[in-house]
């Protein structure tokens, strides 16, 4: 059975990649924003040597993800001479190992079968291998919460030092997420009393406090120096004071974080197919039911647990008055792929159950075969022109070869103001070709690079030019790449007056 689960993880694995690597075989992934600032950062600390206390911008105003999503990128993109597409390798890797990791959690906990069911889960959930083009910190939460509920399932079983590191895992889940790390932090202290006899060990919660305190040293020290902005930005975020753009009212936020929490459920199916959800509801009830009449089900009190962990976190979620978006729970998908894999092992014993689960598998790899087939034998166009890694680049090596040697201007248009994206490749680009420099300030020749406007803003490019950039330049050559990214090279020969000081506020990202 040893041999055969290592074959059957290889497979696993093998699977996982194409799921998720047919941008990257492709030699693209999508290059926007986030990776844009992520890769800025990183050059600061290998280029730099610049030693950081926080990291990328949360969406909670003020408040920061931690630095180790910055330091882990580092190795990758020295490797790698700083290309953009070192993300991508560090990506996939990423997924791959999340799915390994899985493995050996299943392992330890439920033999060679919960291994090879476990990391199957996983690997097949979408919240794995769709984000693999377009990775972000947030997507580091399954891997670290496969270890929080390693963990948590010990301590339950009786091994009460096991919640020291669960409450050590929890801190650094704030690291890479903000918005599920802050309601987790109180689900866990929750989960503890479930441990037998729990109040009276002083030891572990007060080792257990010291190891959470410790896993947030780097945030402390921060907001120690900067008057606790993101103490106060905490506060704000969950209170009802100021209600900012998609602020929701009582009413509104339940039925929002109620939609989202089914969602944390479905992110383990391979689709939203309405048979197969059905399938997975009656697996769930049946094996809920099973365990509720009999006293006697092995890992009774884990399973339950397991399944209605993340109710939780959404009851402390009711606080905070804006929607809960995917990318803040994707760790939540570790509880549910466990208690999924103990819902099997427990209608198993049935020939209905067995039924069930059988036709839940073989409609999940039908539909992962499909998707391989569909994306694999097709020729691959990048679903998002503008967003497209290849096609970025393709537009500065263009700009490069047209320009030749001496210096030259380049401004950069988007709807979000951010030019992150294309500041990075021209930087990088000029490393390989020290002959030409590319700097946003107006030059004799000058280059503005065009990304799509928003619907129903036809004249955004001409009222960007003349307000922003304030150029009459002449325009020698417009190039159009993709139907998305539009070229204009001017010839600027008079003075003019200087750029609006608000174009620079989008080279800012923290």
């Amino acid at each position: 059975m040893k041999k055969i689960k290592w074959v059957l993880l290889f497979l696993i694995l093998s699977l996982a990649f194409l799921l998720g690597a047919r941008m990257i075989l492709a030699g693209d992934f999508f290059y926007l924003f986030d990776q844009a600032r992520d890769l800025l950062l990183v050059k600061s600390v290998a280029e730099n040597h610049t030693l950081m206390l926080i990291g990328n911008q949360s969406g909670l105003g003020g408040f920061f993800h931690g630095p180790l999503w910055i330091y882990m990128i580092v190795p990758v993109f020295i490797l790698f001479k700083g290309s953009p597409f070192s993300l991508a390798i560090f990506y996939i890797n990423l997924e791959l190992f999340t799915v390994f990791i899985a493995f050996i959690v299943g392992s330890k906990l439920y033999g060679s079968r919960g291994a090879v069911v476990i990391s199957l889960l996983i690997a097949l959930s979408p919240a794995i291998w769709s984000t693999v083009p377009n990775t972000v910190g947030a997507d580091m939460e399954p891997l670290v919460y496969l270890g929080i509920f390693y963990c948590l399932i010990k301590f339950l079983r009786g091994n009460k030092n096991y919640f020291i590191a669960a409450a050590f895992l929890t801190g650094l889940a704030l690291q890479f997420e903000t918005a599920s790390s802050l309601v987790l932090f109180p689900t866990i202290i929750v989960t503890f009393f479930f441990g037998k006899k729990v109040i009276k060990e002083w030891r572990i919660i007060i080792l257990s406090i010291i190891s959470f305190v410790l896993s947030l040293t780097t945030f402390i020290l921060f907001d120690l120096r900067h008057k606790f902005l993101m103490t106060n930005a905490i506060i704000s975020a969950f209170s009802n004071g100021q209600k900012g753009k998609g602020y929701l009212d009582l009413g509104e936020r339940f039925a929002s974080h109620l939609n989202s929490l089914i969602g944390v459920y479905k992110e383990l199916l391979f689709n939203q197919d309405i048979l197969l959800f059905l399938l997975f509801a009656v697996i769930l009830v049946f094996s809920l039911l099973v365990v509720i009449r009999n006293k006697e089900t092995e890992y009774k009190k884990e399973f339950l647990i397991l399944l209605f962990f993340p109710i939780l976190p959404f009851a402390f979620f009711m606080l905070y008055p804006y929607p809960v978006w995917p990318e803040y729970v994707f760790g939540l998908l570790v509880p549910v792929a466990l208690a999924f894999y103990l819902a099997i092992k427990t209608v198993w014993k049935n020939i209905f159950g067995k039924a069930l689960v059988i036709l839940f598998f073989v409609l999940t790899f039908l539909s992962a075969l499909t998707y391989i087939q569909n994306q694999y034998f097709a020729k691959y166009t990048a679903v998002n022109s503008a967003g497209s890694y290849k096609n970025q680049k393709v537009v500065v090596e263009w700009i490069y070869k047209d320009a030749g040697n001496g210096k030259f201007g380049y401004f950069v248009y988007t709807p979000e103001i951010y030019t992150q994206g294309m500041d990075y490749l021209f930087n990088w680009y000029e490393k390989k070709d020290p002959q030409a420099v590319f700097e946003n300030q107006k030059d004799k020749i000058t280059y503005l690079i065009l990304y799509p406007h928003l619907a129903n803003d036809e004249g955004a490019y001409t009222f960007w030019k003349k307000n922003v950039i304030r150029t009459n330049g002449k325009i020698l050559l417009t190039k159009n790449f993709y139907g998305d990214i539009i070229v204009e090279k001017l010839s600027i020969e008079k003075p003019e007056a200087p750029v609006d000081p608000n174009y620079y506020q989008g080279l800012l990202f923290r």
